[in-house]
């Protein structure tokens, strides 16, 4: 990145944007935005176009735009404010930040492939599953092509503070019976690399001309691999039974999403934690 320039993460009080400022700052001038403007945050609805005044903007600089209605479920039910959020209003700020030649990394989602039971990686076509990744898809269709957007596609992100783990957690301690969905596979991705590929990416950009990059960790795991893995790990009181849930639970989510990646092993410079090692570092490590 030239002098001057910063990073912008949009969403910094969510649970990826406010680890990845935190990180940011380490390694240049870097700012967040917020709904409420919090902590010295800058006040940014993605639905208020009056709102886009408040961030300043350079040639050159990078936004990590985190912010989204990301709940399948919510974007389902409560479908036009979803869109004005995940797509009018991001699209809007999308297009103003690359008409002041600034940068834009789009958090998206692995479920814009849509149901996978075999590997793949980038190369493929996309297939969105649910409202959610279709908002999605739809924004990266806007962009896709321009030299001033990337798409990070997001598996699910572990850490000790995500809600399934804490959910996990609570049901250990309290000696409770979690309940798990099955069947549902995702390439688990600790949240730590998250922030250090999407840093690389943002801080080494023109080394990676890939408009796209599946953020996945390097296992497909189904959920009852997860809680086996926290089992060994971490939650040794943990007890959970298996339960299939209605069709309803499908309609906005794909069961088996069984993404790689071609180009995070270069921006890590290694592979991807598998989720043991994660949990060790999340649970004992700690």
């Amino acid at each position: 990145m030239n002098d001057g320039c910063k990073i912008i993460v949009v969403g910094a009080t969510g649970y990826i944007g406010n680890v990845l400022l935190n990180n940011a700052k380490a390694h240049c001038v870097a700012v967040g935005t917020s709904s409420s403007a919090t902590d010295g945050l800058l006040l940014l609805r993605l639905e208020t176009l009056s709102d886009f005044g408040n961030v300043d903007i350079h040639p050159g600089d990078v936004v990590l735009l985190t912010a989204a209605i990301s709940a399948p479920d919510i974007c389902a039910r409560e479908h036009g404010h979803a869109w004005a959020v995940n797509v009018t209003g991001t699209s809007e700020f999308i297009n103003q930040v690359i008409s002041y030649g600034a940068r834009v990394m789009f958090f998206s989602s692995d479920t814009v492939y849509g149901e996978r039971n075999s590997i793949f990686n980038e190369t493929v076509e996309i297939q969105p599953a649910g409202e959610y990744a279709k908002m999605k898809s739809v924004v990266e269709k806007r962009f896709l092509g321009n030299p001033l957007f990337k798409s990070i596609r997001l598996s699910y992100v572990f850490s000790r503070e995500d809600k399934f783990t804490k959910y996990l957690s609570g049901c250990a301690e309290c000696g409770e019976e979690a309940e798990l969905f099955h069947p549902f596979y995702r390439a688990i991705i600790h949240r730590e690399d998250v922030v250090e590929g999407a840093l690389a990416l943002a801080l080494r950009w023109e080394e990676f001309p890939q408009q796209v990059v599946n953020f996945g960790g390097p296992q497909v795991l189904s959920k009852i691999d997860f809680a086996d893995c926290l089992k060994r790990t971490a939650l040794p009181n943990l007890r959970y039974r298996v339960t299939e849930p209605g069709d309803d639970f499908f309609k906005n989510r794909p069961r088996v999403i069984a993404m790689s990646s071609i180009v995070m092993p270069k921006l890590l410079g290694r592979s991807s934690r598998r989720v043991l090692e994660a949990a060790q570092l999340e649970f004992v490590s700690s």
